[in-house]
């Protein structure tokens, strides 16, 4: 492992690059750490790596605030270098920095293949910078990243899937790995927390005090809050805001505590208070707040577009609007007015947490190492800036319209039922009984564009194959083993905010008025990126009145049916009880007796 810092256990690189260590070791690996320190300094952690130390790299302005963050950044020293790597089996470099940069040229000069952790988000250094309300800033650091870095290696650790969709919203085309940076299994319910007659609501918000964690949001809600004098806040954290924060705190009916704490204190303080805010607008993935959760707390989280830690909400009462007090606010009074509701969230929100343990996450690390010598694979689907707006134009401005006069004037088709969402990722399935059927599930969702899965023949066809091509067509892959790939870059799409469908009975079969089996695939994506499914079901109508002249075939209708939400945090639990779901809601549509279609 390369990082620059190892010694420090308030940084959320170091914490994550010292779990795996610690796991990777207790797991029977050899692991050596390059990381800026004193020579001859002994290793953090007990029995833990073998570490070679480097010297402080200085660099004005960027070092004073690299401080800030209680990290620094380790000066290249290729000797060191060379010695740790050159019997290693890979190398893991978590930062893109002068000591990473050096250590992925000396690991390919020597044959050693290397993976990059994506640990340091944009929008930190735009915020730190004073230029985070200005987002070209952030896409420049994308690209420089990926430019003068990231765009050297085969493969890329993401601790989240929302990093991951930035990552293939800004041109990278490595394969992008979603791991955890995982939870250390300390971090636990402890007894339930009964609070006496007159004692206050404690709020906890955990994380370094700086721009864009947004503490300040926090207490502003507070003082907007019904139950403002019995709320006592809890800051655990260190920072150069401190002093502004505590000032904005005096003004509270409760003095607020501030405090940093070690891995010890922070649990037991978890287990003493009742609810858990985080306001960040930027989060590559959100540990802190994860560890709270393993321990039980209920979190109310900020759903800015920036940050992934709004992936742990289970409903809409665990999110607020980002930077709005007075959303917060109606938030917190909400959990307070309801100590049931509280109490129930509480046991699901420890076990979501057991899905992000770190030992989890280091065994998924080592199916990342044992395959980082395989040579580099295009993303699924990618194609280049110019054959998507070509492919915009195409679809827009000639499919849809063209589609849209014949399957209405001439075929007869109509869509009725409800509307497929307007935001947000989902998955749409659909029986396959018509040549025309993807058809319809396009124009259904129009304006928005979905992703259809295609068996391979007909995206190699070679009389139609170009234009399902050209309409964004992905293949379903032919064998088991390259099923997790494809389902992962399905989850990105996802991420990003789009529909993603599937016929999951198979095969087209024309004008079959039954339902098939349905394969797994459509409902363990949902379950995994969980999001919506919108079971569509085509049926098929006699002709009626004047059509009656002029059309011996049924006309379609497709019926679009309310989306189904996830239905519990264990994804194999919510894929089984989505499948059979689906299909009870599609039998239901398929007997249906619509009134007038609505388009």
């Amino acid at each position: 492992m390369v990082t620059d810092t190892f010694d420090v256990g308030n940084n959320g690189i170091t914490v994550s690059a010292m779990r795996f260590a610690a796991n990777l070791i207790a797991r029977g690996h050899t692991v050596r750490v390059v990381a800026c320190g004193e020579p001859g300094a002994v290793s953090p952690l007990p029995g833990g790596p073998e570490m070679f130390w480097v010297p402080e790299l200085v660099v004005p302005v960027a070092t004073r605030l690299a401080h800030r963050q209680h990290t620094a950044f380790g000066r290249p020293d290729r000797e060191t270098l060379v010695a740790a790597i050159k019997d290693a089996d890979v190398v893991h470099i978590y930062q893109p920095w002068p000591l990473g940069r050096a250590a992925e040229r000396i690991a390919r000069e020597i044959g050693v293949p290397a993976v990059a952790g994506f640990h340091i988000q944009p929008e930190n250094i735009t915020y730190n910078l004073g230029l985070g309300r200005f987002p070209p800033a952030a896409r420049l650091v994308y690209f420089l990243l990926r430019v003068l870095f990231y765009g050297r290696f085969a493969d890329i650790h993401c601790p989240s899937t929302f990093i991951a969709a930035q990552l293939r919203r800004h041109g990278y085309r490595a394969r992008l790995h979603v791991i955890s940076n995982g939870v250390s299994g300390s971090f636990r319910p402890g007894p339930p927390r009964v609070r006496a007659a007159g004692e206050p609501y404690r709020i906890l918000m955990v994380g370094r005090f700086s721009p864009e964690k947004r503490q300040e949001v926090l207490i502003r809600a507070v003082r907007r809050s019904r139950h403002a004098a019995d709320i006592e806040l809890h800051f655990a954290g260190a920072g150069h805001r401190e002093k502004r924060l505590r000032r904005l705190a005096s003004k509270l009916p409760r003095p607020a505590r501030f405090g940093y704490y070690s891995q010890t204190d922070l649990i037991a303080l978890i287990r003493s208070c009742d609810l858990y805010v985080h306001a960040s607008d930027v989060e590559i993935e959100g540990v802190s707040c994860l560890e709270a959760l393993a321990c039980g707390l209920v979190p109310v989280i900020s759903d800015s577009r920036r940050s992934a830690t709004r992936q742990f909400a289970l409903g809409p009462a665990n999110l607020f609007r980002a930077g709005n007090a007075a959303s917060l606010a109606a938030r917190i009074d909400g959990w307070i007015d309801d100590p049931a509701a509280l109490a129930t969230a509480s046991q699901a929100y420890a076990r979501l947490a057991d899905l992000y343990a770190v030992d989890r996450s280091a065994k998924a690390i080592e199916r990342v190492y044992a395959r980082a010598d395989d040579p580099p694979q295009p993303p699924i689907g990618a194609t280049g800036g110019l054959y998507r707006l070509f492919s915009n134009a195409f679809y827009y401005g000639v499919f849809v319209p063209a589609m849209y006069l014949w399957t209405r004037l001439v075929v007869g088709a109509r869509t009725s039922g409800a509307r497929l969402p307007r935001t947000g990722g989902f998955v749409t399935v659909c029986n396959h009984v018509h040549p025309l059927d993807s058809v319809l599930v396009a124009l259904a969702a129009f304006p928005r564009r979905l992703v259809f899965t295609s068996a391979p023949m007909n995206l190699q066809n070679q009389g139609y194959g170009w234009i399902v091509r050209l309409l964004g067509a992905v293949a379903v892959p032919p064998t088991a083993a390259q099923l997790p790939r494809f389902f992962s870059e399905l989850e990105l799409v996802l991420a990003r905010g789009r529909g993603v469908h599937f016929f999951p009975e198979g095969e087209l079969e024309p004008y079959d008025t039954t339902l098939r089996e349905f394969k797994r695939g459509a409902f363990h994506l949902a379950a995994q990126a969980r999001v919506p499914v919108v079971p569509l079901s085509i049926r098929f109508v006699a002709p009626r009145g004047v059509s009656r002249l002029f059309r011996r075939r049924p006309r379609m209708e497709l019926v679009i049916g309310d989306p189904i939400d996830p239905t519990t945090t264990d994804p194999r639990d919510d894929r089984r009880a989505r499948l059979d779901l689906t299909r009870r809601r599609m039998r239901e549509q398929l007997a249906y007796e619509p009134g007038p279609s609505r388009r």
